[in-house]
């Protein structure tokens, strides 16, 4: 039989006590290797497993009672090795507290795409299953505290298409877990994921020291690159080089408003000022303040974010553009991803 691997080889076994649920995988995989090299006896096994520890767990393993003795067992040793971290025994492997955690950090955050729904409902799934098995959650419990994680405006979308879908579920009832999940679902379809999926490298990378979390980062990005957008159509519109040059932005506005109430304004109007508003295109009109943002919000078209930038009613910022479409200010590229 193969000898037990020695203490820094690369086949042997490691514990993080940062990771205390990492220790009953530590007592599985050590027990394997007792099976395959031979290793039978009880002091033989609690040297092995104090060898594979770091040193300072090593230290305090060894004071224990059920190391010396030799009455006490292997098993008796494991024990107390495991009552020394919280959380590690498969009867505490999660808490309700681990749960809300996981609730309030989710719902700090609204859910932009499928791919961040998808991830969050993994996590609390494992967790509440595990607590429902074991009597601590109950069902009801487990759907509201999943609702709690949603924010705005996903929450009031998903809430919308339950009540379409079961126009007869008694309001006072929480709805299953995988009716709000799939109503999520339906909603986010289509939704790309964002630059931390898709910038993620190597799993264990995010760990190494000095190498920067795209997910981190994420929100940032995406707040540069609105900003950039509203610059560029402003710095254009008010230098020597005219945005709107052209016969294909020179015919005149368009004979029917399409945009309900409120003028629609040409192009040529919009630069007589030296600059104009991106979403609406009027002159001496901003962002902050337009008008036409008010509206269409009331009429659940578009949505502000927590630093104010307007957003679609799936979380994405408005595209800077559109495929097979021509719209020159973000107003038209609302109405036209709406019209699809």
């Amino acid at each position: 039989r193969p000898p037990m691997p020695a203490r820094g080889h690369t086949m042997a076994l490691t514990f993080d006590p940062s990771q205390p649920r990492t220790l009953r995988r530590f007592f599985q995989d050590i027990e394997t290797l007792f099976e395959r090299s031979g290793v039978e006896t009880d002091p033989a096994r609690k040297s092995w497993v104090v060898r594979y520890l770091p040193i300072d767990v090593s230290d305090l393993c060894e004071s224990l009672p059920e190391y010396a003795n030799e009455d006490k067992t292997y098993e008796d040793f494991k024990k107390a090795v495991i009552a020394l971290y919280p959380g590690a025994g498969e009867d505490r492997k999660f808490a309700v507290a681990d749960v809300e955690n996981l609730v309030a950090k989710r719902a700090a955050i609204p859910i932009a795409n499928i791919s961040e729904l998808s991830a969050y409902y993994r996590d609390f799934f494992s967790m509440t299953s595990y607590l429902m098995k074991h009597n601590r959650l109950s069902e009801s419990e487990q759907s509201r505290l999943f609702v709690r994680g949603i924010a705005p405006p996903l929450c009031d979308q998903v809430s919308q298409h339950l009540q379409l879908k079961l126009p007869d579920h008694y309001p006072d009832n929480p709805y299953k877990l995988e009716e709000i999940y799939d109503a999520a679902k339906f909603v986010l379809h289509g939704t790309q994921p964002t630059a931390a999926e898709a910038g993620r490298g190597a799993p264990g990378s995010e760990g190494r020291e000095g190498v920067v979390k795209v997910k981190e980062i994420a929100p940032l990005l995406r707040f540069l690159a609105q900003s950039v957008g509203e610059g560029s159509v402003n710095a254009n519109a008010s230098g020597n080089t005219n945005l709107f040059a052209g016969n294909r932005y020179n015919a005149g506005a368009p004979s029917v408003n399409r945009y309900g109430s409120g003028a629609y304004l040409p192009q040529d109007a919009r630069l007589q000022n030296g600059y104009f508003c991106h979403y609406c295109g009027g002159p001496n009109c901003q962002l902050r303040t337009c008008p036409f943002i008010e509206e269409d919000m009331r009429a659940g078209r578009v949505f502000r974010n927590q630093e104010g930038r307007v957003i679609l009613p799936n979380g994405n910022f408005v595209p800077h553009h559109l495929p097979g479409y021509e719209g020159v200010t973000m107003r038209d590229r609302v109405y036209e991803w709406h019209r699809r």
